[in-house]
């Protein structure tokens, strides 16, 4: 991970270098990827560069694990504005997610050997959504086709379980209907894997994003309620 000298850097500046790096992944696979086309678009020395990481792995590290701590900022976030109500956290979880993944390329990022070894690696150690697993998507474009591999989830240990005890407090169980805190992890479970599967849908089956969303909120409203609804 980035040392202490790079946390202390300008946010501007931390931003350049993490954009520099993700074009630089993004053009070529990260096992070919070049640390002087990061220094040369992020303008800063190759020095410098090795003051601030260890290698170019140590920044796809630090490029995962942001985007995994801004969505779960985000959702505490939200539960905290919205005070406590459960529900109107998981269709804005799907905005924001494929929002934040979209701008950092993360489908991208996760396609070669390293970054699916790294991203494995932190999210089967530090807070996340869980553990690494061999689900590949195909984001099928209108010229090219992707293959993408995307965490699975695992609520059982780690990490994991502290944030979702964060998000447990700050929800209004009373709305909620849950008993303990072994219901409300089903609960965020199945709302988090609703989302990954609209994640596919659009990354693996190519489905119009309207129409994900859709199938999305129809799974909530199943979840919510526990029972069959309208499909109108």
């Amino acid at each position: 991970m980035p040392t202490d000298r790079f946390y202390h850097l300008p946010k501007e500046k931390k931003k350049l270098i993490k954009e520099a790096a993700i074009k630089e992944f993004c053009r070529v696979p990260i096992e070919k990827a070049s640390i002087n086309k990061i220094v040369q678009n992020a303008e800063i020395s190759r020095g410098s560069f090795y003051t601030y990481f260890y290698d170019k792995e140590d920044i796809l590290e630090y490029i995962f694990e942001d985007v995994i701590i801004q969505i779960q900022s985000f959702c505490k976030q939200v539960l905290i504005e919205e005070k406590g109500e459960f529900w109107a956290l998981p269709p804005k979880l799907l905005d924001y997610t494929l929002q934040v993944c979209e701008t950092n390329k993360m489908f991208s990022l996760v396609q070669s050997t390293t970054g699916n070894r790294i991203i494995g690696a932190l999210l089967d150690g530090k807070p996340s959504f869980g553990s690494c697993c061999s689900l590949k998507m195909t984001r099928k474009p209108k010229n090219d086709s992707q293959v993408l591999i995307l965490p699975d989830v695992d609520f059982g240990s780690g990490g994991i379980g502290v944030w979702v005890k964060e998000l447990y407090q700050l929800t209004d169980c009373s709305k909620l209907k849950v008993e303990s805190f072994e219901d409300f992890q089903a609960v965020f479970s199945l709302c988090v894997m609703n989302m990954m599967s609209a994640i596919g849908g659009i990354y693996q089956k190519g489905e119009d994003e309207k129409e994900a969303k859709r199938l999305f909120a129809k799974r909530l409203e199943l979840i919510k309620y526990g029972g069959a609804i309208n499909d109108s």
